[in-house]
């Protein structure tokens, strides 16, 4: 029996939430573009919407991926959430956006702990049943 389709639904939950990034990123350089159409200098607007269709592709897929129960995407996902953590509080300003920067950081923690803490996720990662034998 493959362990790709018998994800726990811890890691789906995961995959969602990071395929709920991707969404948002795509959301923003769709704006960039109509910012771009609309008068804004078209060469940031459209290098803006770039990196953003960057972003969306790189949260997306793994997000897809880990919903469909791919071992591999887990990784990708936790670099991900590391590296979004790291660009919140890199950008931090207590003064502006404290209950911003906190929200999407513990949305990024959230992600973390469905990944890397709990024990469904983590057996299912490493290929082992619940039975205790492993998997190929």
């Amino acid at each position: 029996m493959s362990r790709e389709n018998d994800a726990p639904g811890a890691v789906r939950a995961a995959g969602v939430m990071v395929a709920v990034q991707g969404l948002a990123a795509l959301a923003v350089a769709v704006v960039a573009l109509v910012h771009g159409i609309g008068g804004v200098p078209a060469n940031l607007a459209y290098g803006e919407a770039g990196i953003f269709v960057v972003i969306a592709i790189a949260c997306g897929l793994p997000g897809v991926l880990l919903w469909q129960g791919r071992r591999g995407a887990r990784n990708a996902a936790v670099f991900l959430q590391l590296l979004v953590v790291g660009g919140i509080w890199w950008g931090f300003n207590p003064v502006d956006s404290l209950p911003v920067d906190i929200l999407f950081t513990a949305y990024c923690a959230a992600v973390l702990v469905l990944l890397l803490f709990l024990e469904p996720s983590r057996l299912w990662a490493m290929g082992i049943a619940k039975d205790g034998s492993q998997v190929p």
